[in-house]
């Protein structure tokens, strides 16, 4: 992941309690900062929508890389 250089800009995100619990317990437990930590969850987001991973969209659209063929079958061969 690239750092930024210069002055980061606020997000403010709302979560429920029971995310934000996990949320914490996460920062916690990988020894960073709750700040860090959404800050670095948010720059894997969004390589990963970058990418065309729109999953945490709700979307199954899957990066192509991502998507292993079936045995036996290259990607894109017809049925």
């Amino acid at each position: 992941m690239t750092h930024a250089t210069g002055k980061k800009q606020p997000v403010r995100v709302f979560l429920d309690a029971d995310t934000y619990s996990r949320y914490l317990v996460q920062a916690g437990t990988h020894q960073v900062t709750p700040s860090g930590l959404g800050e670095l969850l948010v720059q894997d987001g969004l390589e990963r929508l970058e990418g065309g991973d729109l999953t945490a969209l709700g979307l199954d659209a899957a990066p192509q890389a991502a998507v292993p063929a079936a045995p036996g079958r290259s990607q894109g061969s017809e049925l």
